[in-house]
């Protein structure tokens, strides 16, 4: 028999560059994967954020327009407290038309209601964090602290108004006033003896004067803070519009 070599086994192992080259694949492979989600998540993030910031805008649009239908009113109510306080000697001395008709300003104010649909949204979803401009974010947060600031103020004016209407209730006979209108003009009236009073009490008299003081300071505070509401709104829309690039 004839000898046979002996077999050779040669190694079928990897070498450590394949293992690099498989490690290398499988890295870039996960990696990728994750920066295409990283960037599909901030895509649909920054879509949100310009739909928040859209929506803001409709917000401050509404707000702007109503702030510009209840400033003139509290300037018209602002003359009328100025009429009361300076014939408000004649009260008890008899019926004045004017003063009566001015008089009936402090039954009322007009209100001015906060669009807060979208930033209720921001505050509960926690969509803040999604509005990364921070000019952008500054400028929602300082607009919405005055909303607060005004709040305040209206709650001032809407004690005194409350005290108002008890005293006018305490004071003025309404009823005998509007039956008496019934059957005489207005000059029948102004010439009569009545002053349509229900107390002739100097203190209650007084006190209805002073709130009526009050109810004019609190007022024009409630105006002001408005004004400065409404400036601070179109500013805002200025200044969202800019950052976000919108028309």
């Amino acid at each position: 028999m004839e000898p046979h070599p002996p077999h050779v086994h040669h190694s079928s192992g990897k070498r450590f560059s394949d293992y690099f080259y498989e490690f290398l694949m499988l890295f870039l492979a996960v990696f990728c994967g994750f920066l295409t989600e990283n960037l599909r998540e901030n895509k649909v993030e920054r879509e949100r954020e310009q739909k928040y910031i859209i929506s803001m805008i409709e917000d401050l649009t509404v707000d702007t327009a109503n702030l510009s239908l209840v400033i003139p009113e509290f300037n018209a109510n602002e003359i009328k407290l100025d009429t009361v306080l300076k014939m408000y000697y004649k009260l008890p001395v008899g019926y004045n038309d004017t003063l009566r008709r001015n008089l009936s300003v402090v039954r009322g104010f007009p209100d001015f209601i906060y669009t807060d649909r979208t930033m209720q949204q921001l505050k509960n979803s926690g969509g803040m964090r999604l509005i990364h401009k921070k000019a952008a974010s500054d400028g929602i947060m300082e607009y919405d602290a005055k909303v607060r600031d005004l709040g305040l103020d209206v709650s001032t004016l809407s004690e005194i108004h409350h005290e108002a209407r008890l005293l006018w209730n305490k004071i003025i006979d309404t009823e005998g006033i509007e039956q008496d209108k019934k059957m005489n003009s207005i000059t029948q009236i102004e010439k009569g003896n009545r002053n349509y009073l229900l107390l002739y009490d100097k203190a209650i008299l007084g006190e209805f004067y002073n709130t009526i003081r009050n109810y004019k300071r609190a007022s024009f505070s409630v105006k002001t803070q408005e004004m400065q509401l409404k400036e601070k709104a179109i500013k805002l829309i200025t200044l969202l519009k800019s950052e976000y690039y919108l028309d």
